[in-house]
């Protein structure tokens, strides 16, 4: 029966993990030989390409921090998703590898630059490692590439303007354990704010799309690849459209913070979990702002240390998102209060019982300035 499917393009390659997709297709077992030569055939790619596999640290865009020396256990050519999660302390959606699927399509000997040539971004982050360009690089590094001054571990960026510097998009949630609930976009170079754009990275690129083709740059290229995009869209059964997830998502936010994302704790029945900030965010950014510009700071800095001890008080009583929700707001602010964040943050992450977000700020905080 198994050789009456049609034979999937990828191979013993193929990484596809969705039951329809392995029930419509069929899939040569892997051999030795055949495992050594995808090996090889990665390798070649991380040469050629012209990709650096270490790549250098970056100034206050957070922009590719990676390289350093292989900790990954897995093979990428025998196991991409669990390398991705080895190396990034997150899963991706299905979505996400049926994009690269596209983006193959596109461009067969670069993927990953797919979309330059039409949109302007390039896949980043997970995806280098589908493109065999961070196989020698430790999960230390590995989380800090293409991440942004402004992005919490809530971020997975995967795509990056190659045009406009700061701007990126990436998955958003609020659980490592969890699946992305949508994505986000934000300029580093403007503000700490995420907007959230859609569902689906097929629909997040759509929208980067849909904006260009109202300009009078708009060219038959691009036409031709939304052309492309929205087929392969009603194919694999995505909506090009904003997000809905994020409506659903809104009803379970405790509180906005500066990124204007909110945050998402769990609170119990008796209302464990989370109590607000005894400032509003206006009062304490005006808080934050004095500190910074007044001369007498041990005076400007009372409201702050009153409310650093509400937050000790929160913690004794498991209403941890108020740490959350503190942390986040300075590291939005500036980094003028790196020490604070440092001491908040990462232990906010381990009460919470989300240790991969406490990882991941750790390293990011480190390399921040």
């Amino acid at each position: 029966m198994a050789a009456k499917r049609p034979v999937c393009k990828y191979g013993a390659d193929c990484y596809r993990k969705n039951p329809d997709h392995l029930k419509n297709f069929y899939h040569p077992p892997k051999t030795d030989e055949g495992a050594k030569q995808s090996k090889l055939k990665q390798t070649a790619l991380a040469t050629d390409s012209g990709h650096k596999t270490n790549l250098s640290e970056s100034s206050s865009s957070g922009v590719q921090y990676a390289g350093g020396d292989d900790k990954s256990t897995t093979d990428y050519a025998s196991d991409p998703q669990r390398s991705i999660k080895e190396k990034f302390l997150v899963d991706m959606p299905q979505d996400f590898y049926e994009f690269w699927d596209f983006c193959k399509d596109l461009n067969p000997t670069a993927p990953e630059d797919a979309l330059k040539e039409y949109v302007g971004l390039r896949l980043v982050g997970p995806y280098l490692v589908l493109a065999g360009q961070l196989s020698t690089s430790s999960w230390e590094d590995c989380v800090l590439q293409s991440r942004y001054f402004y992005d919490t571990p809530e971020v997975q960026t995967v795509l990056e303007s190659s045009t406009k510097i700061g701007f990126h998009i990436g998955y958003f949630r609020d659980d490592p354990d969890d699946m992305p609930a949508f994505l986000v976009s934000n300029n580093c170079k403007e503000s700490c704010i995420l907007k959230v754009e859609a569902d689906n990275i097929f629909a997040a690129v759509g929208l980067q799309v849909a904006k260009l083709l109202k300009t009078a740059s708009a060219s038959t290229k691009l036409s031709e690849f939304n052309k492309k995009l929205t087929a392969k869209c009603n194919e694999l059964g995505y909506h090009v459209s904003e997000s809905s997830n994020c409506r659903t998502r809104n009803k379970k936010v405790v509180a906005k913070c500066f990124n204007k994302i909110g945050i998402v704790v769990p609170v119990d029945d008796n209302d464990v979990g989370y109590r607000p900030l005894p400032m509003t965010n206006g009062e304490l950014k005006k808080t934050l702002d004095k500190i910074l510009s007044s001369k007498s700071k041990s005076e400007a800095y009372e409201p702050l240390e009153e409310t650093l001890s509400f937050v000790q008080f929160a913690n004794d009583e498991c209403d941890y998102g108020m740490g959350l929700e503190l942390g986040i707001d300075l590291f939005c602010h500036s980094d003028q209060f790196h020490e604070l964040v440092t001491s908040l943050l990462p232990l906010a992450y381990e009460l919470l019982n989300r240790p991969a977000f406490a990882k991941i700020v750790k390293q990011h905080l480190m390399k921040r300035k």
